[in-house]
């Protein structure tokens, strides 16, 4: 089993991964994955939308010992990417950059057994797809996982258009 101070340092290496689009202009935070897919900047919003949602909601309930309650996702992807179209790419940027910041420094001064004690996710205690009991530090697991998906989109367009 992977120790959660770990997960937490791989889940703050996203921040030096955002430093690399650091000077970005407006036309390359507007680039699209494809066809009416995501622009960079809507991209990095959305993960910023979700550290946010971690921060704000998760991390509070887990700490009080109740569990974590996820919104209805395309709805709450919607708002970020909205809000997207009202930001610049620098905006997004410094956001993104606060936000997982912020939240790094909370998991941080989280307690193992926090981080580790066994929680429900919208009312349901295992992964479905592993099986695993749900976890504050599983869930970093997850986003993990979400980050880099993301990534890689990210690296498809700064590899097409550079």
């Amino acid at each position: 089993m992977t120790k959660t101070s770990d997960v937490i340092d791989e889940f703050a290496s996203y921040i030096d991964w955002l430093n690399t689009l650091s000077g970005l202009d407006e036309s390359m935070w507007e680039k699209s994955i494809a066809t009416d897919k995501w622009s960079i900047k809507a991209i990095v919003l959305h993960i910023a939308h979700w550290d946010n949602h971690l921060l704000n909601v998760i991390v509070p309930a887990v700490k009080t010992g109740e569990a974590m309650i996820f919104p209805e996702f395309d709805s709450f992807n919607a708002r970020a990417t909205q809000k997207a179209k009202r930001l610049s790419g620098e905006n997004v940027f410094q956001l993104a950059k606060t936000s997982r910041s912020s939240l790094i420094e909370t998991l941080q001064s989280l307690s193992q057994e926090t981080l580790t004690s066994h929680t429900m996710a919208n009312g349901v205690t295992h992964c479905p797809h592993h099986g695993v009991p749900y976890t504050l530090a599983y869930i970093v697991t997850e986003f993990i996982e979400h980050d880099r998906h993301h990534q890689q989109q990210v690296g498809s367009i700064l590899g097409k258009t550079s």
